[in-house]
């Protein structure tokens, strides 16, 4: 073999080492070892003062604590929603390196403050933000994962609430009037007991997002919410075998596709919460 030969396998040979070497620097920088945890959520603050820590580990466990309440769970997270989860951290910590911390919106009250802490091989970076912050896509990803799992931890194996909501159409003319209405079933046996943050709030926390990003929250129809209120929680029941529901409306006065969410119960805090999405277009 000629010299010229020998010198180029011998390059080719360390280039090949070198990138070996940096894809496991980079994959043992974000993987943590099975007993550390990848990420940890501290969840705090509105009007009945939570206190919720969720750790999120390497080998797929996820341990939840509410302090308030003093409920724990541990759940092993399937495979695939693990995988997803660790990608999307990755995604989050890759665009933000040094993490951030975004405010509350101007005048906004009683809302709830997210630290999502990330564990590196050599440092830890801290996510902040409120239930009120205008948030980006990277974090707005992971927190989606972030409810899947929770809702893993906090729902009973039997879903015993089935929230629906009612409308005549999906597509509608620029300027008309949407109606639909929201309902909740028990078809359970047993009562369904939740809190609500004030005596005013509906049952239903309802949140339109526009094409554009913007998002804004609705009420029932004919229930203002500005109007004063004692701020004490609330103790609610929904019963077996019986149902609450509000009915809403709105008109778009923009065309292009918008997302209705709908959740049940309306706090925040709620050990147990349903969830509904619908998709609205408007020409």
């Amino acid at each position: 073999m000629s010299k010229e030969r020998i010198t180029i396998l011998v390059l080719f040979i360390l280039s090949l080492t070198m990138v070996q070497i940096f894809s496991i620097m980079k994959r043992d920088s974000f993987q943590p070892s099975i007993g550390e945890y990848v990420a940890k959520l501290n969840i705090s603050g509105g009007i009945a003062g939570m206190q919720i820590e969720v750790n999120y580990y390497g080998n797929g466990s996820v341990f939840y604590r509410n302090f308030r309440t003093n409920f724990e769970k541990s759940i092993q997270v399937p495979e695939n929603v693990s995988k997803e989860f660790f990608e999307r951290l990755k995604s989050l910590v890759e665009a933000y390196p040094k993490g951030f911390k975004l405010e509350p919106k101007p005048g906004s009250a009683d809302f709830f403050t997210y630290k999502l802490t990330i564990s590196l091989k050599d440092k830890e970076v801290s996510f902040e933000w409120t239930d009120t912050s205008e948030i980006m896509p990277e974090l707005y990803a992971v927190t989606q994962i972030i409810y899947k799992i929770n809702d893993m931890i906090v729902r009973p194996p039997k879903q015993e609430i089935i929230l629906t909501v009612l409308i005549d159409k999906y597509e509608y003319k620029v300027g008309e009037k949407v109606v639909f209405k929201v309902v909740a079933k028990n078809v359970g046996s047993e009562d369904f007991r939740y809190s609500s943050p004030t005596p005013c709030h509906p049952d239903f926390k309802v949140t339109i997002y526009f094409p554009d990003g913007k998002e804004i929250e609705i009420y029932p129809k004919d229930v203002p919410m500005g109007r004063p209120c004692i701020q004490v929680v609330e103790e609610r029941v929904l019963k077996g075998g019986e149902e609450k529901s509000s009915e809403y409306e709105y008109i778009f006065n923009i065309a292009g596709n918008y997302r209705v969410w709908v959740c049940f119960p309306y706090a925040q805090w709620a050990e147990e919460r349903w969830e509904k999405e619908i998709e609205i277009v408007v020409h």
